[in-house]
């Protein structure tokens, strides 16, 4: 069976749903101090290429630790996004998670190879975070309804609450270029944006 990065971080209670959303453990303090660790080229080039199908590709970091990391980095945060892209600009496939403690968002940007953290981005938000949760319907179910509907490869995803609905969204390479579809977490049902 092939594991995919998709799924290699996501477990769930067996009837598809879990009732824990992506939340840290405990509570700390919120700083001003923005943490930037750099990333060899050379590792970040060795692993799959700009055009990897994420359906198919694993990563020697999954969700689970990319989620782990976060809560290392910003204890007490409650994750309000999670994307997996390739980031031309860093050569390497990366997992942005967004975490809010308070009124502070953070975007830690992490390599998906090495679990190092190569960006935290800082930001003011509402003091209301509405937590997402990759195990009620986890990425790999959810890309394989969005290529149901449109085949083709997966070049990104993002989860994210989205007019009140927690939702996937994915880039799917296709002959003709590239389309977006998203996933309803709730229901299931992949729909073309």
């Amino acid at each position: 069976m092939v594991t995919a990065l998709l799924v290699a971080g996501c477990s769930s209670n067996g009837d598809g749903g879990s009732t824990e959303p992506a939340t840290s453990s405990s509570a700390a303090p919120a700083t001003s101090e923005t943490t930037t660790s750099a990333v060899s080229s050379t590792a970040a080039a060795s692993g799959p290429g700009p055009d990897a199908d994420l359906v198919t590709t694993t990563f020697p970091v999954d969700l689970d630790r990319a989620l782990a990391v976060t809560d290392q980095t910003v204890p007490g945060g409650t994750v309000t996004k999670i994307e997996l892209e390739y980031e031309r600009s860093d050569n390497a496939w990366v997992y942005k998670i967004d975490t809010q403690v308070g009124t502070e968002q953070r975007e830690l940007r992490i390599d998906a190879r090495s679990g190092q953290v190569i960006r935290d981005d800082r930001d003011q938000e509402s003091d209301n975070p509405v937590a997402v949760d990759p195990r009620r319907l986890t990425p790999l179910d959810a890309a394989a309804r969005a290529t149901d509907l449109v085949p083709g490869s997966v070049a990104s995803w993002s989860l994210e609450f989205d007019d009140g609905r927690q939702r996937y969204s994915f880039d799917i390479r296709t002959g003709n270029g590239t389309e977006d579809v998203d996933v309803d977490v709730d229901t299931g049902i992949a729909t073309r944006d």
